[in-house]
């Protein structure tokens, strides 16, 4: 009989030790939503873009999450690229607002919110070879002074996959010459998995999963000037995953203010966190994982089995923020972060602390 009441007793507890995670995640809007994307401007600001079906919505909060704008319509695109880590994605500056995406066409638009006037620009088309962004993935990076840098993945000329990139330098109203940042050896890059970009200052990192020699490698370019050109690119980790088939999945980088970048990515069903030139670290099994680097923690959220998850820095668990999929996550002041994510049509969001 103590069993019993020695069982029912952990049961309990472990419900309520879930409990505020659960809770403190909430619906951010009352408009349906899919594939959200943030980006947090230097001055604090949450930019968060959002599709519904071929509708693209912005939003923003002042105060680090607790409250978001009504979704301002920013235009219906035709064909909107939305699903599977398709949908449009964001950036700013404290001039502008820019939102890049995707139509079925393979056409990449960019459009601009001018913050003084609070009104969005015409959309006005990145790639400058018609119809060549067929797969719908975009990256988006911002240094948060004026200047852009977004990249995709590009079948121009002979119609393989390549990774190629553009710079605006006045805010997001105009686009340079299409650039090319990497073309795989083995006559394509991975055509199913979304590529990452951030920018710091004039470096821009790229992260993408490559195909050489049948390995689905996660790689990253770096660019000094930019994103004018780029090194070649360095392999994250030391394994390698033989895969005929396309994962689906891109991972995400981001860049700390003195160490350089950390990557996390999956292979097979594990994901792990890597830096450059040092061995993997395993942390869980789960897909779609996003991360955030703050001045001491770093930020890992991902989904597995209809559920989001959320790897604590400070007692390195993993909790379970809610059910949905698709996490995006940034950092905040006071080694915070917020995540947001999709759960059946229902944007939602989450404050996320170092020991939760």
């Amino acid at each position: 009989m103590n069993n019993y009441k020695t069982v029912f007793a952990l049961i309990l507890l472990s419900l309520f030790i879930e409990l505020p995670s659960t809770r403190a995640q909430k619906a951010l809007f009352s408009t349906e939503g899919r594939q959200p994307a943030l980006f947090v401007g230097s001055d604090g600001t949450l930019d968060l873009v959002f599709g519904k079906g071929n509708a693209i919505y912005y939003s923003h909060s002042e105060d680090e999450g607790a409250t978001f704008s009504t979704p301002m319509l920013v235009d219906s695109l035709t064909g909107l690229h939305l699903g599977v880590s398709r949908g449009p994605r964001i950036a700013s500056s404290r001039q502008t607002v820019v939102i890049t995406a995707v139509d079925r066409l393979g056409d990449l638009y960019a459009y601009t919110l001018n913050r003084a006037k609070g009104t969005w620009g015409t959309r006005s088309r990145v790639n400058d070879i018609p119809e060549v962004a067929k797969e719908g993935f975009n990256a988006l990076a911002g240094d948060g002074e004026g200047r852009f840098f977004v990249t995709w993945l590009d079948l121009r000329n002979d119609k393989k996959n390549k990774i190629f990139g553009a710079t605006s330098t006045d805010d997001g109203k105009t686009w340079n010459k299409n650039r090319l940042v990497y073309r795989s050896p083995d006559s394509t890059v991975c055509e199913c998995c979304q590529p990452t970009a951030v920018m710091k200052g004039s470096e821009v990192y790229v992260m993408f999963r490559n195909w050489i020699s049948g390995s689905r490698d996660m790689y990253v370019a770096h660019s000094m000037d930019g994103g004018q050109s780029f090194q070649p690119p360095q392999k994250m980790g030391e394994g390698t995953w033989k895969l005929n088939a396309c994962p689906m999945d891109g991972g995400d980088l981001s860049v700390g203010s003195n160490d350089g970048f950390i990557t996390v990515w999956r292979r097979n069903n594990q994901l792990y966190l890597s830096r450059p030139g040092e061995k993997e670290q395993p942390i869980a099994e789960g897909r779609n994982a996003s991360v955030a680097v703050s001045s001491s923690s770093t930020f890992i959220v991902w989904h597995q089995a209809g559920q989001v998850w959320y790897r604590v820095p400070e007692k390195n668990i993993s909790i379970v923020l809610g059910n949905g999929r698709y996490p995006r996550v940034v950092s905040l002041s006071n080694n915070q972060a917020f995540c947001v994510w999709e759960d059946e049509g229902t944007i939602r969001g989450k404050v996320l602390g170092r020991t939760e």
